[in-house]
Parts: C-alpha cells; structure tokens; sequence
C-alpha cells in the first residue's frame, strides 16, 4: 500500500477542515492516532496509522518533504508541517459550484479567509497580462494567479489551467445571472436594438439563447462571426455602463462588472486571432500564387523574402513556425492517394534545396533547357573552332557519349540547378503522374522513354554533326579539304612537339641522366609560377588602389558591399550564401589563370572575370548586381595579393 499517498491525502484534508495550510506534528499525530483507532474497523487503509503512529508519520514526512509535496519547520515551540498544496485545494473548492456562486464576485483572498505567500501568486494585469495567458500554455509556476481588475473592480485568484476556458464559462454564468434578474435582459435587448437594425430578431435569438445554454457561446465566440463580435463588444459595454452609473453597487453587481471585464477580453482575443488566421489564409495564398511564377524554384530563404502585391513581406502576416509547418505538410502529405505531394524539394550537389511546385516541375524543367541551350551550344561551338583552327580535335567530335559527357558538364556549369533536376528521381515521378493523367503528355515534351532519361543531347537539340558544321562552315575553306588540311595538322604537330622539347630540356642538362632532367624540369617550372604569382600580385595591387574609395580598406569595402547583395537575416544562411559565392569565385579564377598562361592580367581582365561571373543564373537571382561584381573584383585581388 502506498502510506506516502495516504498520509498527504490525510494532511489535506486535515489542513482544509481546520482552515489553515501549517499543522502541528504534535495537534496532527495525536488526531492521527485517535480518528485510526475509531475508524479502522470500516476504513481498512486507516488500520495502517492506529499503531505505532508517531514513528511511520515521521517516516512518511521525510519522504514528503523530498518530494517536495511539505515543508518542515521547527522552531521554539516544535514542528510545523507547510503543505503547499492548501491554497490550491481552497481555490479549487471555492470553484467547485460555479452556477450557485453566479450572484458572487470571483473569489479573492477575503471571502477565501487566505493570505497568499508572495513566492505562491503571480499578479496580473485583466488588459495586458491576461490575453497572453490565453494564448499561451497554462504555467504552473507559481501555481496561483491573481487577476486585478481595474477601477477598483476587485481580484480574483485562480489557477493556471482555468484560464483557456473554465474562466469564460464562469464569466458567462455571471452575465447570464445578471440578464434573469430584475428584467436586465428586456432592457439590455431594448438598449441594444439600434446597434443592430434590421437584426433584431438575431438579437433576441441570441440573448434567449444565453439565458438557456450559456456556454454555446463560446464555440460561438470562437467563430467571431460578423454579428457575434459586435454584440458581445455592445452587451459588455451596456453592463458597464450601467453599473458604473449606480453609487451603491451590490455583490451581483461586481460580479456582473467583472464578468463582462472578462468576456471582453476573451472576445477581443478571439477576435484579434481570427483576423490573424485570415490574414494568414490570405498570406498562403499569395504565397502558392508566388511559387506559381517564374522562375519556379525558391530556396527557403527566397520564400521568406516574398511579399504580397503591395510589397508588404508575407512573413510578419504568418508567423516562422505557421511557415515551417505549412512547407512541412506541402512537402509530405498529399490530398489524392498514392500521389506525390504539392510541392516538391530539389536537392542540389552542394547542398542546395529547391522548392518546386509538382505541376509546374515540366515547365521548369524545359525553361531550363531553353535557357542553358544557347550557353552551351556557344560554348562547344568556340570551343571546336579553336581546336579546329589549329588543326586539333577532341573525342566529343567523333564520340557520342563524349559528345554526352561533354554535354553534362556544360549544362553543370551554366545551370545547375537544371543538372540536379535531372538527377532527381521524382522528376521521373512527376513525368509518370502526368503520362497516367487523363490527357497524358504530349510527345514532344517527354523526358524520359522506358523509364530512362531522353539523351541530353536530344533534350538540348544538338547534334554533334550539325554543330560539326557549323564551325566548319566558319573557317577558311581550306579546313574542308582533307589533304591539305592534313599536311597542315601533321608539321603543326611536329613543331608543337619540337617547341614543348626544347622547352622541357635545359641546355645544360642535355647529356646528363633522365632524372637530372626532371630535376631541372621541376625548377624551371616553380620558377616560372613564382615570377607568373608574382606578376599577378603586382598587376592586382595596381588595380586595388583604383577601385577602394578613401577611408577603407579592402576588408571594410568588402564587408559594406558584402551587407547590399547578402541580404539574408539568418546568420548561417548567409554565412553559406557568403562562402559558396567566395568558393565559385576561387573555382573560376583558378580555371582562368590556368588558361590565360601568359596573357596580361590587366583590370579589365579582372572586370570581364566579375561581370562573367554576375551573368551565371545562380548569381543574376541575387540583388544589388554591381555591388556583387565590386565584391568579386575586390576578392579577385585579394587572393591575388595575398
């Protein structure tokens, strides 16, 4: 048998019959004892207490006081058991028969005969505290609270969990006392007739309604429908009104003032919620119309930052978490079974995460290709022309799946988001949704045939032979005739072979040992980059101090252009932002002075290496487009410099 238990029941009781919340060990052992002994034949768990009493209640207490449920206090005269658990029990009891106290005001520390410790209550203010506890969960710490109306209007003590709803009901049996008595609800129905011409009938209606079945009203109130919020705000107003008018005001009275204090506050509340949940509704929806438009793909911090048609930010009209939660079901729940979701995430290769709309993942897809065809188709086409101007060729000229690969790398480069579209599987997904659709999908925008994605190339259409002919077409005729053109590439590459010997071989190491040759290979080269490094590094101080304006240094410049096109408030989404541009900017720059060789490294090379680089998809969506390519540049020189 749990004693513990048993003996805190029996301390509450105690406590409550005798009206004070400290009781004696030595007044409370010997009740213990006497009231075990005379009830032990009928109450078999109090046949537990009758022997040997003091020594299992000291036992008990100690356990008690651990827990936390009692506190012991000695002093001169002896021990005192504090249980805490007394005001509780008073204010719970004084709640027990709310329809029989309707004529009373709330109850307070007077009419309970309590006073309160202070670390046992928490005031708060009817205006300002109590419509936050409404929308919060209810706290337990401390466990009582004192809720002080203005204008002399009193207290009332409660505890946390009353505040939902148990607050309002008791409210509304006080308004509903008030309306039957003395005839208040003709008169009340009188004084408020104007407010609601030509709804006098929904007037009555509802005061009659009050009167039988109170606490309807509140799922009514919840609604805060056009009529409902208007007659609550009116009826309250009308009974304070009235009361305040009188001099000498009686307990039903008060009561009736409170309760309309705290009908008024629940009606505001539900009011004020409604509004948001709409403005919310409305904010959703401008969001989906959002993710409707193009470009069709968002990251998260791009849907924070939409806004609605008067540019107001959406976000503020819902709130983070509302966000989080709606993105979240979007992304994994469905309203037709077996189907995919509505809206879809695209996982980058670093790291990037997309938000597409299911139906509009074709569209995208095919803007894409639109959209990288021209780079890429231009970028093979200078590319063959070089090599064939130069008697050179590559295996994506013969090869169809170099001609692929060459493809895929290209379309990484120009557009990688498109890439990661591609290799995502519920693309193919998306695809088999619409081909089992009631119109299916046309033929010509299909990507994928048996369950295999279409060849890039078809999907950009291009051709390896007609882009063949094209460059040839651009070259001096010669180019087209075999022989000729053949002689040519066999003594360019004999002389190419001869240039790249002579500059491998050092004179002097031209009797010695193959390792002797490597060994001066090795030194001549980091000779030449240590003079290439340090050619950039002067080409790049020189541009440097034309492009920081008086005051700043390079890092204090970087950091104020940095803050006009890095706009993103999270600190570590912008940080990643930061990196992966400042990480495209060393990849690119690396590939470039690997290809210029020898070609000078002027300022308008370094601008024409920014202005490439602001004119890739992923950078042209970010904001303040010249204070990005300054960035660039400066960051350019930077690396360079250091």
């Amino acid at each position: 048998m749990s004693s513990g238990t048993d003996l805190y029941t029996i301390l509450r009781l105690y406590a409550n019959k005798n009206r004070t919340p400290q009781v004696s060990v030595a007044a409370f052992l010997q009740f213990l004892e006497k009231y075990a002994k005379h009830y032990e034949a009928e109450l078999a768990d109090l046949a537990y207490w009758a022997q040997d009493t003091g020594r299992k209640v000291w036992s008990e207490l100690s356990k008690l006081a651990e827990q936390g449920k009692v506190e012991l206090i000695t002093d001169e005269v002896g021990t005192v058991i504090s249980i805490h658990q007394f005001y509780i029990d008073v204010i719970q009891q004084a709640y027990r028969n709310i329809d029989e106290s309707a004529e009373l005001p709330f109850p307070d520390e007077n009419s309970l005969g309590i006073v309160l410790p202070a670390n046992q209550v928490r005031n708060i203010n009817i205006e300002y505290d109590l419509p936050n506890l409404i929308a919060q969960k209810p706290e337990e710490n401390p466990p009582i609270l004192k809720l002080v109306f203005p204008d002399n209007g009193g207290s009332a003590l409660l505890l946390p969990a009353m505040i939902q709803k148990r607050l309002l009901e008791i409210a509304l049996l006080k308004v509903r006392h008030y309306l039957r008595s003395h005839n208040n609800k003709e008169y009340i129905q009188h004084k408020l007739a104007p407010a609601f011409h030509g709804k006098e009938t929904q007037l009555r209606d509802t005061l009659n309604h009050l009167l039988v079945r109170p606490f309807d009203a509140i799922r009514d109130m919840e609604a805060s429908g056009d009529f409902i919020y208007p007659f609550w705000a009116y009826l309250c107003t009308q009974i304070k009104n009235d009361i305040k008018k009188k001099n000498d005001r009686l307990p039903e009275d008060m009561a009736a003032l409170q309760a309309v204090l705290v009908v008024e506050v629940y009606n505001n509340f539900y009011k004020g919620k409604v509004t948001r949940e709409k403005e919310a509704e409305t904010a959703f929806r401008n969001l989906e119309l959002q993710l409707d438009k193009a470009p069709y793909y968002y990251t998260i911090d791009e849907i924070i930052r939409f806004t609605d048609t008067k540019g107001v930010p959406l976000l503020g009209q819902y709130t983070q978490e509302a966000l989080e939660q709606y993105l979240k079901t979007k992304t994994t729940t469905s309203d037709v079974k077996d189907k995919l979701p509505d809206l879809l995430i695209v996982q980058g290769h670093r790291g990037e995460k997309w938000f597409v709309k299911k139906s509009k993942m074709l569209v995208l897809c095919f803007k894409l290709l639109g959209e990288v065809r021209p780079k890429v188709k231009m970028a093979i086409s200078q590319r063959w022309f070089k090599l064939m101007q130069n008697y050179e060729n590559e295996p994506a000229m013969q090869d169809e799946e170099a001609f692929e690969q060459e493809l895929w790398e290209l379309t990484e480069r120009f557009s990688p988001t498109l890439v990661a579209l591609l290799d995502d599987k519920k693309l193919y997904l998306v695809h088999t949704e619409l081909e089992k659709g009631e119109n299916g999908s046309p033929e010509h925008t299909r990507l994928f045939y048996k369950g295999t994605l279409v060849p890039l190339s078809e999907l950009l259409l291009l051709k390896q032979k007609d882009l063949l002919t094209d460059v040839k077409v651009l070259l001096p005729f010669w180019y087209s005739l075999p022989i000729i053109s053949s002689v040519i590439a066999f003594f360019k590459q004999r002389s190419r072979k001869r240039k790249k010997t002579k500059k491998s071989v050092s004179p002097s190491v031209v009797s010695g040992t193959p390792e002797e040759a490597t060994q001066a290979d090795d030194t001549q080269s980091e000779v030449n980059q240590r003079d290439r490094r340090k050619e950039l590094r002067e080409a790049a101080l020189k541009v440097k101090n034309r492009l920081i304006p008086e005051g700043h240094t390079i890092d204090s410049y970087m950091e104020e252009l940095l803050d006009r096109w890095n706009r993103i408030i999270n600190v570590d989404a912008k940080n990643n932002l930061t990196e992966d541009v400042n990480s495209l900017v060393r990849d690119y720059l690396r590939r470039t002075i690997r290809s210029l060789k020898n070609a000078p490294f002027t300022s308008d090379r370094i601008s024409n290496l920014a202005e490439a680089l602001v004119n890739t998809p992923n950078l042209q969506k970010l904001p303040a487009q010249e204070s990005l390519k300054l960035y660039i540049q400066l960051y350019i020189i930077k690396l360079l410099t250091e």
